[in-house]
């Protein structure tokens, strides 16, 4: 069992449960299809983050129905992966999931990166927050695909 915060619709608050962490990889697992090593990431490196306390899981539920996810890493200010249920989309759990992250991380600007296949879907809400792009990556994640970087810090030359 892991610790996580989970955002309570009907009263606006964080409280901590205890969640099953192959439960919360249910949900997570479309993921591997854009990160091959997604599994050993969730388990080597996820589960044990969340236990010490660099990495968090922050969720969106109504009624032990859950309705989005992310994992947020504090250390980096980075925003690890976010996902928003099918049935839920378009109603503003993603913007839900976004402002949680940021007061997780204590910024506006989490670092954070999508695959070329997902950018699409995530513009809109990356121009509504303002996001820069930072740079471009090929064959970062998977051979051929590229993978888009934002909010990366400066680097001093």
């Amino acid at each position: 069992m892991m610790m996580l915060i989970v955002d309570t619709p009907f009263y606006e608050i964080f409280q901590m449960r205890q969640i099953n962490e192959y439960v919360t990889y249910h949900y997570l697992k479309e993921a591997k299809q854009y990160y091959p090593n997604f599994d050993i990431w969730y388990y080597q490196n996820v589960i044990p983050a969340v236990k010490n306390g660099d990495k968090k899981i922050i969720t969106i539920e109504n009624k032990n129905t859950l309705k989005g996810i992310c994992i947020v890493k504090l250390s980096e200010k980075k925003l690890c992966t976010l996902r928003v249920m099918e049935n839920y989309r378009n109603k503003g759990i993603g913007i839900r999931l976004f402002e949680k992250s940021f007061e997780a991380l204590n910024t506006r600007m989490p670092l954070l990166s999508v695959s070329e296949e997902k950018l699409l879907s995530f513009k809109k809400i990356f121009d509504y927050y303002g996001f820069k792009l930072t740079s471009i990556k090929e064959n970062y994640y998977r051979k051929g695909k590229k993978e888009y970087f934002y909010n990366e810090p400066e680097r001093v030359t």
